[in-house]
């Protein structure tokens, strides 16, 4: 997904599902909402976050700075919180 340009140099989205996980992964309350509103565009469904997640779990043993069942928790609060406002994500 294109995003803009800065004289030659053009940006894009490439992966919502995997900044979606790391915006998960810090937890800050603007990250959620970002994920929040990234979900609401249907930029990447909860399968697939769950799914992406499930990949790269093993390996996050290389990252002692992340804690693979704190990420699990996060992105499982999130699903149920989207579950308890079934309207979000409909639009």
């Amino acid at each position: 997904m294109f995003i803009g340009k800065q004289g030659q140099i053009s940006f894009y989205h490439y992966d919502f599902t995997a900044q979606a996980l790391s915006k998960l992964s810090r937890g800050f309350e603007r990250d959620l909402n970002d994920v929040q509103a990234m979900y609401e565009q249907k930029l990447f469904s909860l399968e697939e976050l769950q799914d992406c997640f499930e990949a790269i779990a093993p390996e996050l043993i290389r990252f002692p700075s992340l804690n693979p069942d704190i990420i699990r928790s996060r992105i499982e609060n999130f699903i149920k919180r989207l579950e308890g406002n079934p309207q979000e994500g409909q639009s």
